[in-house]
C-alpha cells in the first residue's frame, strides 16, 4: 500500500487493528447485515473474529490492496469496512460492509469513492469489479451510483449464492 489511511469529508479509512475484532464480530453477527452474504463469514465467537483478524492482518502485509476499517472522522467510531482486494484471477474487487445503524447515510458510497480514486490513481488500475447478491437492490444502487455497470451474473457454488458482477472502468478524460 502506498498510503497509511484515506480521508473523506466525514470518514477515515484505515487498516484494521486487533481491537477492531469486537466490532467485526458484531457486524458479521447481524442477520440483516449478513442477509445477502456467505454464511461462512459469520463468526461463532469473539475469539474466532480475533483469530480471523490476526490472520488477515498478517496476510494483508503482502497485498497491494486490502479491506480497511471505516471510521467516523469526528468520533472515531467504527462504522464498518470498505476496500479493494485482488482476486485469485487477478481482477481487483471493491467490497464494503457497514453496521446496520449506519445504513442510508452515504458511507458506503463515500468510502467506495475514496477507494476507487486510490485504485485508479495511485494503484494504476484500469478497471475494478464488484460482486453483489442478485437480490441485494440497495448494494446494486450503490454500485450504479459509483459508476459501475452490470457485466453479468454468476453462481458461486463454494459460497452458495447467486450474484451479479459489476465493473467500473477508469475514465481517462472525465
Amino acid at each position: 500500500m502506498l498510503v497509511r489511511e484515506l480521508r473523506t469529508e466525514r470518514l477515515i479509512l484505515r487498516p484494521f487493528r486487533p481491537e477492531d475484532a469486537e466490532a467485526l464480530y458484531r457486524l458479521n453477527g447481524d442477520p440483516e447485515v449478513m442477509r445477502w452474504l456467505p454464511k461462512d463469514e459469520i463468526f461463532a465467537s469473539l475469539e474466532e473474529a480475533e483469530n480471523f483478524l490476526r490472520d488477515y492482518l498478517r496476510a494483508a502485509e503482502t497485498w497491494p490492496f486490502a479491506r480497511w476499517a471505516v471510521t467516523a472522522k469526528v468520533s472515531g467510531d467504527f462504522l464498518g469496512w470498505c476496500g479493494l482486494r485482488e482476486q485469485a484471477n487477478g481482477r481487483v474487487d471493491l467490497g464494503y460492509r457497514l453496521l446496520r445503524e449506519h445504513w442510508g447515510k452515504g458511507y458506503a458510497t463515500e468510502s467506495s469513492q475514496a477507494w476507487l480514486a486510490y485504485g485508479f490513481d495511485q494503484g494504476g488500475l484500469t478497471s475494478i469489479i464488484a460482486r453483489t447478491a442478485a437480490g441485494n437492490a440497495r448494494s446494486q444502487r450503490t454500485l450504479e451510483k459509483l459508476g459501475f455497470r452490470l457485466e453479468g451474473s454468476f453462481t458461486d457454488e463454494d459460497e452458495g449464492w447467486e450474484g451479479l458482477l459489476y465493473r467500473c472502468d477508469r475514465l481517462i478524460n472525465p
